[in-house]
This record gives C-alpha cells, structure tokens and sequence, in this order.
C-alpha cells in the first residue's frame, strides 16, 4: 500500500493527466491587443477604436453601453470612436473582457444564462463594494467576481455528468470542489486559475480564483495568500451572497462556510452588510434596466 506521500503524488500525476484533457480556451487576439495599449504609458486611442470596430460582436457591445439610460446622453451614440470616449478606459476592458468571456466558454448546447446573470452581478456587486473598501482595487474586485467561476462551464463541456454533480453539491453540506475533486480530480477553482494565467490577467487575480473556496486562507496565522488576495476573495464571496439574493435565490453550503470569515476579514458589520446590500440591489436594479 503507498505511503501518504505516494499517495499524494499519485494524485497529483491523476489531477495532471484530467487538465492534459480539458480545453482552456486561449485569450482572443483582439483581447490581448487590447490589453496591451491599455497598459501602455501613452495609450493609442485611434488604434483601440480600429481593434474594437473590427470585432462587430464589441463594437455593438460598446455602442449599445454608451446609448444606455446609464450613462444619460441627450443623443445616441453612433460610432465607437464616441462610445470609447464616453465609456472609457475601465469600463471599455470591462465590457470587453466580459463579453469575450461568455462568447469563449459557450458550448455549441451549453445554455447558461442565469450562470452568466450571476457571475455578472457579482462582478458589478464586486466592484461596487471595492468603492467602499480600502485598499481594494475596483477593476481586481470585478474581475476576480466575474472569473471566479469561469472553470465550471469548462468541466461542464468537458464531463457530461457534472451539471448533475454540481446541482447534487449545491444541495449538500459539502463544498462543491470536495466533489469535484472526489469525481474528476480537480475542480473548477484549478480550472479557473489557468484560464486567468493563458488571458494573461496578473497573478494575484489567478491566485484568488484558485482560493476562493479555501476559508483557512482568513485564518490570523494565515501566511499563504496575500493580503490583497484574501480582500479580493472576500469581497468576491460577499458581493456572490448580494448577487444571489438579487436573483431570488438561497446560499449554498459555499457561503455558510466561508461568508462570515469573509464578513469579518472586510470588517463588515450587520449594518454594513444591508447598507451594502441595499445600495448594490439598487445599482443592479439600474443595470438589468437599462439591458432590457
């Protein structure tokens, strides 16, 4: 019989040889342009309006943002070069990632529309959040919300038993990667994290995709993470716990183990959390309106 250590060895060479077998989709060449003049010292506006008009899924992405009742213009937008303008640089790379994210993990029978409702309101509940928060990055907030669970539409394409598997976890005391782990050696944090390192997003937002299921990482002595990335996890399972209920729906096993170590990680009192939660319904509220 193997020793632990051989043990653990075995199944790290199983857990190796499942990822071998599941397609994490590339980050889009227009995506990546993007993100690099963005970061550049002395951004190139031309070219940025020329990459996005090039992709017609974005340019009608930003066209249809800017003329929203969000923004309030007293007339329509009717090039990208406006919308870029009236947009901006933060929320642009948001639409932009965001929309490029649903079109790659889209499978030809994957219909997942309340998935993507979620993870784009707790991207937006994140972001809001980090606003009141210090020392949390607006765009890392949104970012870690909306790609936190990126992973299971991927195990979802790749195993043809696990929506029945994460619906069956959803109804237990388990956490939902203990059975991920136990039935497809990895899990859908591990997924996610690679799909952030080959869309080349910064280390820590990888980092806090691969721990937001771990509830030790909050625990005083602690060294693991960083701090930044156990302020980004908690505000992302915050903002998941306003999400959710926004959509009328109940907290899973994942937010009775993990919610009040994340609460009391941000120093979120009860009255803070329904001043939160108030303010980020409302601002959802605004957004699924102007969507339609």
């Amino acid at each position: 019989m193997p020793d632990r250590e051989q043990q653990a060895q075995i199944g790290t060479d199983l857990a190796a040889e499942i990822l071998k077998s599941i397609h994490i989709p590339p980050c889009p060449a227009v995506v990546l342009a993007l993100m690099e003049e963005v970061r550049k010292d002395h951004c190139d506006f031309a070219r940025l309006v020329k990459l996005i008009s090039g992709d017609v899924g974005l340019a009608a992405s930003m066209l249809k943002t800017a003329n929203s009742p969000f923004f309030g213009l007293s007339k329509k937008v009717g090039s990208v070069q406006v919308a870029v303008s009236v947009l901006g640089l933060k929320n642009l790379m948001q639409i932009v990632t965001g929309s490029a994210l649903q079109k790659a993990l889209a499978g030809e029978k994957l219909t997942m529309e309340r998935f993507w409702d979620r993870s784009n309101a707790t991207a937006v509940v994140a972001a809001h959040l980090a606003r009141k928060l210090h020392g949390v990055s607006r765009e890392d907030a949104y970012a870690v919300g909306l790609f936190h669970d990126c992973g299971i539409p991927i195990l979802m394409q790749r195993f043809p038993d696990y929506k029945e598997k994460l619906a069956a976890a959803n109804r237990s005391a388990e956490l939902v990667i203990t059975i991920e782990d136990e039935s497809y050696s990895t899990n859908h944090a591990v997924v996610g994290s690679m799909l952030a390192r080959n869309w080349f997003l910064p280390e820590h937002i990888g980092q806090a995709i691969l721990v937001h299921h771990d509830r030790d990482i909050f625990a005083p002595a602690s060294d693991r993470v960083s701090p930044t990335v156990c302020a980004l996890v908690a505000t992302a399972m915050v903002a998941e716990h306003i999400a959710v209920t926004s959509m009328g729906g109940r907290d899973d096993a994942e937010w009775q183990v993990i919610g009040e170590a994340a609460q009391e990680y941000l120093g979120l009192s009860a009255e803070d959390m329904n001043e939160h939660t108030e303010e980020a319904l409302a601002e959802l509220e605004e957004i699924r309106g102007y969507r339609g």
